[in-house]
C-alpha cells in the first residue's frame, strides 16, 4: 500500500536471510530474495515457480568447511550486521514504467463510456432519460469494480511473493542445518512444506491477477494489449476515494440524512416514480374522501388477510376499480420498501468497510511493525531464534496484505452505495468478490 512500508518489510526480509545465513553463499542467496520479492513489475501470465526455490541439489559441505565459514564473523550477529552494511549495496526500487498510473479511476470510467456509446437525446421522455442515466451509473460502478479488483491483485501479488523469499530463506537454512547435522530431516520437511504453501499461494496470486487484468481489459481496452494496459495501471491502490462520499464513514448517520438519500434513490429509480404516480392517478379516480377511502382499504386488507380469500363483488361496496388502485399502491409501496432497504444496507456496508480499512491501517499494521522491530531487537540480543524473525517478517507481509484488501472493500462498498443512489439496486461487490481472493486461504499452521 505505502511504499515506504512495503520497502520496510522487504530490508526486513533481507535482513532475516543474511541473519540466517552465516556461510559465503549467504550473499548470493540474499541477493537472489529481493530479485524474487520485488513482483512488483511482473506481468500477469509469468509463472511465480521462475522465483528461485531452496537449492536441495547442492553437494553437502563437510563440518570444517560450515565451521571456517562461521568463524568469519567471530562476535557473532553483530559482526554479521555490520558486514552487511559494508558490502552489500543498497537495495534501489524497481524502475517504473514511464507509463505507470496513467490509467486513473477516472480514465477507466471515461474508456468503459465510450465502449458502450451511451446518449441523451433530445425528445426523450423521462422514463427514457432515467433508462440512459442508469445504464451510465452502472457502466461506472462496473468499470469501479474491474479497475479496483485489477489494481489490488498487482498488489497482492507482489506481497505474495515477498512471502515466497522469506520461505525460500527459511528452506535454505534448514537444508543447510540438515547438510552439517544439526537438524534432522523431519525438522527440514517442515521447511520445505512452508516453502511449498508460500509458492502455491503465490500462484493463486498470479492467477487471479492474471484473471482481473483480462477482466478489465475486455471492459475498457480497446485499442490496447492486456500487456500495455497492465503498464498503465497504478502500482498502488489510491487512499482517497474517486468522490466525496455523500455520508461520514465513521459515525452512524442521522434519520434525516438516510431518508434523504433514500428519497434521493427513489427519485432517481426507474420504476418506482412510475409506479407511484399510476398508483395516485388510480386513487384519484375513484372519487372517494378521507374516510372512506380509509375504510375501503380496511375491509381489503380484512379480506386479503385470510388463508383462502375470495373475492366477492356482491358484497364489495367499492368493486374492482378500488381493488385495481390498491394493487397499485401495494406495488408502490412495496418497491419503495425495496429500495429504502438497499439504500440502508449500502450505507453499513460503507461505513463498516471504512472503518475496518482505516481500523486495520492504523492499528493492526502498526502493531506488526513494532512486533517486527522488537523480534529484531531481541534476536540480536541472542534472546529469539532466526525461525522467530522470519515468522515475524511473515506476519509482517500478511498484515500489509490484510490492510490492502480492506482498502478494496472500502472502495468496492463505495462504489455499490453511489450506484445504489442511482437508482440501482444492491450488489454487495465486496462480499462477492471476497470468497475468490487468494490472500484469505492459509495453511494450518505457517
Amino acid at each position: 500500500m505505502i511504499p515506504l512500508l512495503n520497502r520496510a518489510y522487504r530490508l526486513g526480509a533481507v535482513g532475516a536471510v543474511l541473519l540466517a545465513c552465516a556461510w559465503p553463499a549467504a550473499r548470493s542467496q540474499t541477493q537472489a530474495a529481493p530479485a524474487s520479492a520485488r513482483v512488483h513489475g511482473l506481468q500477469p501470465g509469468t509463472p511465480s515457480s521462475a522465483a528461485p526455490s531452496a537449492k536441495l541439489d547442492q553437494p553437502d559441505p563437510s563440518w570444517q568447511e560450515a565451521n571456517r565459514a562461521v568463524g568469519q564473523f567471530p562476535r557473532g550477529h553483530v559482526d554479521l550486521l555490520r558486514w552487511e552494511q559494508k558490502n552489500l549495496p543498497p537495495m534501489p526500487d524497481p524502475p517504473a514504467h514511464p507509463d505507470a498510473g496513467q490509467l486513473t479511476l477516472a480514465l477507466a470510467m471515461r474508456l468503459a463510456l465510450q465502449d458502450e456509446a451511451l446518449w441523451l437525446k433530445p425528445g426523450m421522455s423521462a422514463a427514457e432519460t432515467a433508462a440512459v442515466r442508469q445504464q451510465v451509473a452502472a457502466v461506472r460502478q462496473d468499470a469501479q469494480r474491474l479497475w479496483v479488483n485489477a489494481v489490488v491483485a498487482r498488489q497482492s501479488l507482489a506481497h505474495s511473493g515477498d512471502v515466497l523469499a522469506v520461505a525460500q530463506a527459511g528452506a535454505e537454512l534448514g537444508q543447510r542445518m540438515a547438510q552439517v547435522g544439526n537438524w534432522s530431516r523431519a525438522r527440514q520437511i517442515e521447511q520445505e512444506l512452508a516453502l511449498w504453501d508460500a509458492s502455491a499461494r503465490a500462484d493463486k496470486a498470479q492467477l487471479q491477477a492474471h484473471r482481473a487484468l483480462q477482466a478489465l481489459w475486455q471492459r475498457i481496452g480497446a485499442g490496447m494489449t492486456p500487456q500495455a494496459l497492465a503498464q498503465m495501471l497504478p502500482p498502488h491502490l489510491p487512499v482517497d476515494l474517486p468522490a466525496h462520499s455523500p455520508v461520514d464513514g465513521q459515525a452512524e448517520p442521522s434519520q434525516e440524512a438516510v431518508a434523504a438519500l433514500q428519497t434521493q434513490a427513489l427519485q432517481a429509480h426507474l420504476r418506482w416514480p412510475r409506479d407511484e404516480l399510476q398508483a395516485r392517478r388510480l386513487a384519484a379516480g375513484l372519487g372517494l374522501d378521507a374516510q372512506d377511502l380509509q375504510a375501503a382499504q380496511q375491509a381489503l386488507q380484512a379480506l386479503a388477510g385470510q388463508e383462502l380469500p375470495m373475492w366477492d363483488s356482491r358484497t364489495m361496496r367499492w368493486g374492482h376499480a378500488f381493488e385495481n388502485a390498491w394493487q397499485a399502491r401495494l406495488q408502490a409501496d412495496r418497491l419503495a420498501r425495496q429500495v429504502r432497504a438497499d439504500v440502508q444496507m449500502a450505507l453499513n456496508a460503507f461505513r463498516v468497510a471504512n472503518q475496518s480499512a482505516q481500523h486495520t491501517q492504523a492499528q493492526v499494521l502498526r502493531l506488526h511493525t513494532e512486533l517486527s522491530q522488537e523480534t529484531l531487537l531481541r534476536y540480536n540480543g541472542m534472546l529469539k531464534s532466526t525461525w522467530d524473525l522470519l515468522a515475524s517478517v511473515r506476519a509482517r507481509i500478511d498484515s500489509v496484505d490484510a490492510a490492502l484488501q480492506a482498502q478494496r472493500q472500502r472502495w468496492l462498498a463505495h462504489a455499490d452505495l453511489m450506484a445504489v443512489l442511482a437508482g440501482l439496486p444492491y450488489a454487495d461487490s465486496a462480499s462477492a468478490t471476497d470468497a475468490t481472493n487468494p490472500s484469505n486461504t492459509r495453511t494450518a499452521g505457517h
